[in-house]
């Protein structure tokens, strides 16, 4: 059988396009935002560094990023980092800023083409001599129009991982998005929004979201079939007013009134982003104006005031807990609770469903992309503390929807939201636009 011409022929396609890909593997460069470090344990950093490992596996894979003291300038599980130096940056920035302030530029400096232009200039330079088949920018399209002044025949992929396309006026945004030749989104809800304010790049759109290693979280699905007694609450994230946690103690306080054994846990650092970068660009009024009092002392103080002394009791906060511990916490818990007011995707709900934990999330965002209501997890309103305690009294009093739930959210994350998928997802959009960098060649 072996033997007949369209088995030769495919055998000998077959060991060519293997020993090809080994000569000649696609060269791909990563542009990490300078001001953090890619080995932290942010979602970027690890989206990051999830996709390079495993395109390392038949890729030459080079990550740029800004000079931190623990930053390797080496290979890291295949994976080659180039550190930039971001003094000149980082001078020049401390002092322009002020101006900026005081000229009353509304939009942020971020936005502008003096944000790490060295950073990104040095970067373009250094790509002249790689000879990439193409270069993977984080969140920042004026990066783009320095390395394109630079690198003319370099494809482009542009990765957002929040609305900022659509929310903030970078300098000549649509002739730059022009030149980018595909933009990536990790939600199907910053997508079409992107496509919808940016039609003439409509095309070139995709999605290509989060991921989850799912063997992580397996020990945790064995014990779903059954709530028992403990009603055991969990919160991952960062503690800052946007992520809602004061409404989720308000939604706690009910609760526990009502369920004497509840318990709650608050797994993450107060670290509050500014109101610029996301709550005065994503949020309607009534919503900011309610934050405001959050922003002008410490959160996380504010929160503990907030809680009665029998509430108190029976909240933990963790701080700041490394990713590798993370299981152990979704492990220990019950019900997931999602109190957000804006997600552009929300990892730590598809951490929770990989976990096998019934969710409770906000109608907010990114999440109805994740979440079927009553399929893999409840819905409610956004900054609604009733509706919250509301939802998990429900999941307290209906083992058959919480387990079936957790059945669901298991098959979801495996299908979807693996990193393999997402990987291969990003190949091929890679490998169209290597051909057509060829073809142009």
């Amino acid at each position: 059988m072996l033997r007949s011409a369209p088995w030769r022929r495919y055998l000998a396609l077959r060991f060519a396009n293997d020993a090809g890909a080994k000569l000649n593997p696609m060269k791909i460069a990563f542009v990490f935002p300078p001001m953090w470090s890619p080995h932290s344990d942010g979602s970027l950093q690890i989206w990051n560094r999830e996709i390079t490992k495993r395109l390392a596996e038949q890729c030459d894979v080079l990550v740029y990023s800004g000079k931190f003291g623990s930053s390797p300038n080496d290979r890291v599980e295949g994976v080659r980092y180039r550190c930039v130096s971001t003094r000149l940056d980082n001078r020049f920035l401390s002092r322009f800023h002020y101006f900026h302030i005081a000229l009353g530029v509304k939009r942020p400096f971020f936005s502008t083409d003096l944000w790490y232009a060295a950073y990104a200039t040095k970067i373009a330079l250094d790509l002249r001599k790689r000879c990439c088949d193409v270069v993977h920018i984080y969140n920042y399209p004026q990066f783009a129009q320095t390395i394109r002044r630079f690198n003319p025949k370099l494809p482009i992929v542009l990765n957002m991982h929040g609305e900022w396309l659509t929310q903030i006026a970078f300098t000549d945004l649509r002739a730059r998005l022009r030149e980018i030749d595909l933009i990536v989104s990790c939600s199907d809800f910053i997508t079409k929004s992107t496509a919808e304010t940016f039609a003439e790049v409509a095309t070139r759109c995709r999605t290509v979201p989060m991921g989850i290693s799912s063997d992580a979280f397996a020990a945790c699905d064995n014990r779903r079939e059954s709530l028992g007694t403990s009603r055991r609450l969990l919160y991952v994230g960062r503690i800052s007013p946007e992520k809602g946690v004061h409404v989720l103690l308000d939604a706690f306080e009910s609760i526990c009134t009502k369920y004497s054994d509840a318990s709650l846990t608050i797994v993450g650092p107060e670290a509050v982003a500014p109101r610029e970068h996301i709550v005065d660009l994503s949020l309607d009024k009534s919503l900011v104006q309610s934050l405001v009092p959050f922003y002008e002392s410490g959160y996380l103080q504010k929160l503990r005031h907030r809680l009665s002394p029998y509430a108190a009791r029976r909240v933990t906060f963790t701080g700041l807990v490394t990713h590798d511990r993370i299981p152990e916490h979704y492990a220990a818990a019950d019900i997931y609770i999602n109190p957000s007011l804006y997600e552009s995707f929300g990892m730590s709900i598809i951490e929770a469903m990989a976990a096998g934990l019934p969710v409770v999330t906000t109608r907010v965002g990114a999440v109805p992309d994740l979440i079927s209501h009553k399929r893999n997890g409840l819905l409610v309103d956004t900054a609604d503390p009733t509706a919250i305690a509301d939802a998990v009294i429900e999941l307290f009093r209906n083992d058959e929807l919480r387990i079936s739930m957790s059945r669901t959210s298991c098959e979801t994350i495996r299908k979807q939201f693996s990193w393999d998928t997402i990987c291969s997802t990003l190949m091929r959009a890679y490998g169209g636009l290597r051909g057509s960098h060829e073809v142009a060649a």
